[in-house]
């Protein structure tokens, strides 16, 4: 095949000297047709780029499209990629017929994706019909329906996901998720109270990818109504996304804890854990006068809250608890926080704190599973302190496992394993004599070697 930049100047040579080709500079068009319709690769190659980067106008793309139904399954997928990249919508109608009367699955996705870079909100029809299709063609589909322009389109779709067919409401809603349609963020709000779990799922989705502080309020209907399990975590974590990550988020916290605090007191036991998950000090006030009553059930929720806190800012009052802890139960909810929030690269705290704190949870832990998960996380904490924290704990056989993939995780950044080689490369082959996943070996060996390691493909 020859290389990109060398098409232009074949084609000249092609034009000038090959005897198949009559009359050639009489009709560019037909020279292209020609030239797209051979047998051979590269004549083909050369065909296909002067479709997309050609003979301009909309008259050429009638006739490029014109041949679509004259080609093989192959060359059809071909010529309808070369029309997208082309970017004219006069080839539209061609690769619609195409859509409806091809067989073959390939040709079908190519089709669709062809639509979906080249169509309008005529083509949302025809291109959700699409989306109940196997794959490839559903895949495309969605593909198609995320990229297609304007804002005709994206009211299609949202009309399509309030009414429309029930079994495609819910890829829909994640489709206008994708295409960032911020003007569907009322009704994804609205959505997250609808009878049908799938579409109060996919509502929650958008609106923890896009929402912001008007839509609050939807979404502490959306954990209300939603089922307990998958379904209300599902809610409490779009509400802390938008709370605590998404755009104006401090706003979005803040109109949350003045409606929980307004809220009955079943709505607020339902909320507690979304509460946790978006902190702050107005949310801890509330949370430490539910750990410090008398009522078990009231400290149960407080302490429920607690677990779940964003930031290390309760670390101080989570060692103290721990400490205090008689309830079995009670000290493994809390030191399972403590060790979550000790690494968390956003914790509020520098690099060394955030090891003191590692240290310090050590010294709380009992079992050899609670500081395995600890060593295991430690690794977020990328320094060479950190290292030497975790080195001697492949000494101890029940935490040796989670030693060595910890110090391959910190191996994986070159700039720290670079800056301390000779003592990386001892306990790496450490590493590779102690552990026995064949992975860890494998990265060891490559990062001893100053290799980038990639993974295999299945």
């Amino acid at each position: 095949m020859w290389p990109f930049t060398a098409l232009p100047f074949l084609t000249a040579a092609i034009i000038l000297t090959s005897p198949v080709i009559v009359h050639a500079t009489d009709d560019p068009v037909a020279l292209t047709i020609d030239l797209f319709s051979r047998d051979d690769a590269d004549f083909r190659a050369i065909g296909l780029d002067r479709v997309r980067h050609g003979t301009k106008g909309e008259a050429a793309t009638y006739r490029f499209a014109a041949e679509i139904a004259k080609q093989s399954p192959e060359r059809q997928i071909e010529l309808v990629r070369a029309l997208s990249d082309r970017g004219d919508a006069a080839a539209v109608p061609a690769i619609t017929a195409l859509l409806l009367q091809a067989k073959d699955p390939a040709v079908r996705a190519a089709a669709v994706l062809g639509l979906g870079t080249l169509g309008s909100q005529m083509e949302v029809a025809v291109l959700k019909r699409s989306l109940a299709a196997a794959e490839p063609e559903k895949g495309a589909a969605r593909r198609a329906l995320t990229i297609i322009r304007g804002d005709a389109a994206t009211k299609e779709l949202i009309d399509a996901a309030k009414y429309g067919e029930p079994a495609l409401r819910s890829s829909l809603i994640d489709i206008l998720a994708d295409r960032r349609a911020r003007v569907a963020l009322s009704d994804f709000a609205a959505m997250t109270v609808d009878p049908d779990p799938a579409v109060r799922s996919a509502a929650l989705r958008g609106l923890e990818k896009l929402g912001g502080p008007e839509q609050v309020a939807g979404l502490i209907a959306g954990v209300i109504k939603a089922a307990a399990g998958g379904e209300r975590r599902e809610a409490e974590r779009a509400v802390v996304a938008v709370c605590t990550k998404n755009p104006n988020h401090e706003a979005a916290a803040k109109i949350f804890l003045e409606a929980f605090k307004k809220a009955p007191e079943g709505d607020q036991e339902t909320l507690l854990p979304a509460l946790g998950g978006v902190g702050g000090p107005g949310a801890l006030a509330i949370v430490d006068e539910l750990i410090a009553s008398s009522d078990t059930a009231k400290r149960t929720f407080g302490l429920s809250a607690l677990s779940r806190w964003p930031d290390a800012t309760v670390a101080s009052r989570l060692t103290d608890l721990v400490g205090k802890a008689r309830d079995p139960a009670e000290r493994a909810l809390l030191l399972g926080a403590l060790i979550r929030i000790a690494p968390l690269p956003d914790n509020k705290l520098n690099d060394g704190q955030k090891l003191d704190l590692v240290k310090k949870t050590m010294d709380l832990c009992q079992a050899d599973e609670d500081r395995a998960r600890l060593i295991e996380r430690v690794n977020a904490i990328r320094t060479i302190d950190t290292f030497r924290f975790v080195l001697p704990f492949l000494d101890q056989p029940p935490l040796a496992e989670p030693a060595c993939k910890s110090l391959v995780e910190l191996a994986h950044h070159r700039q720290l394993r670079d800056a301390h080689k000779d003592e990386f490369v001892k306990a790496l082959d450490r590493v590779i004599t102690t552990t026995k996943n064949q992975e860890l070996v494998d990265r060891a060996t490559a990062y001893k070697e100053g290799k980038t390691w990639e993974r295999k493909k299945s």
